[in-house]
């Protein structure tokens, strides 16, 4: 599932979709439709972005992928990244979230 999310954000950035870095990423601008967040970022960057998605009524999601492997996949160093399509921010939170489950289902597995 994460290779999916992955490869969707890489399109997304080829559609010209993403907006990287946490100032463009600031849901202010009214661009974003849903803000990413790498693992690997600090809970205090996290904590500013989902205060910044709340205000703006922005969906905040932190994703399993670090910030190496979201460079890979969408030609870019980043941690914090804008989704400004919704049919693209709508794909990434479903997949987004069957990442989450399917971790959870395997630490309840031990």
């Amino acid at each position: 599932m994460a290779d999916k999310l992955l490869s969707l954000l890489g399109l997304a950035k080829r559609a010209g979709k993403i907006e990287p870095g946490f100032d463009a990423a600031a849901a202010r601008s009214g661009k974003a439709s849903l803000l990413l967040a790498a693992r690997d970022i600090s809970e205090k960057t996290v904590k500013n972005l989902r205060y910044e998605g709340d205000r703006a009524g922005v969906p905040t999601l932190r994703i399993q992928a670090g910030m190496e492997e979201l460079g890979r996949a969408c030609g870019m160093r980043a941690g914090v990244l804008a989704v400004t399509d919704k049919g693209f921010s709508g794909a990434v939170q479903k997949l987004g979230n069957a990442v989450t489950d399917e971790k959870e289902e395997h630490a309840n597995d031990d």
